[in-house]
C-alpha cells in the first residue's frame, strides 16, 4: 500500500552515493549526514534542507537514471507535503 500511495522509494545505495556525492557528498544538509549502513528517520522540520539537497542532486544529475532517481525522491517529497505527519525512514544496508 505505501508503494502505491508514493510513500515508499528503494533505492540501492550503490545508485544514490555517487550522484549525492557528485552534488557536494557530506556538505549536503540531509543526504550528504546519512549513514548508509544506518537507519535514520526524518520528520517534518527535515523537509526543506532535504528538498534543497534534491535540487542538488537535480542540477548534477547527468544520465536518465539518476535523473529518474531524482523525479522519485521528488514525488515522494511532494507526497510529504501533503501527509504532513508521515515521517521518513532511510534503512540502511
Amino acid at each position: 500500500m505505501a508503494q502505491q500511495r508514493g510513500w515508499l522509494l528503494d533505492v540501492e545505495v550503490e545508485k544514490l552515493l555517487p550522484l549525492v556525492n557528485s552534488a557536494g557528498g557530506s556538505r549536503l544538509p540531509i543526504l550528504g549526514q546519512l549513514d548508509p549502513w544506518a537507519d535514520t528517520v526524518l520528520d517534518r522540520r527535515d523537509l526543506p534542507p532535504l528538498e534543497a539537497d534534491v535540487d542538488r542532486l537535480e542540477a548534477v544529475a547527468d544520465d536518465a537514471v539518476q535523473r529518474e532517481l531524482v523525479a522519485a525522491m521528488r514525488k515522494l517529497l511532494m507526497n510529504w507535503h501533503t501527509e504532513p505527519d508521515l515521517m521518513l525512514h532511510c534503512y540502511g544496508d
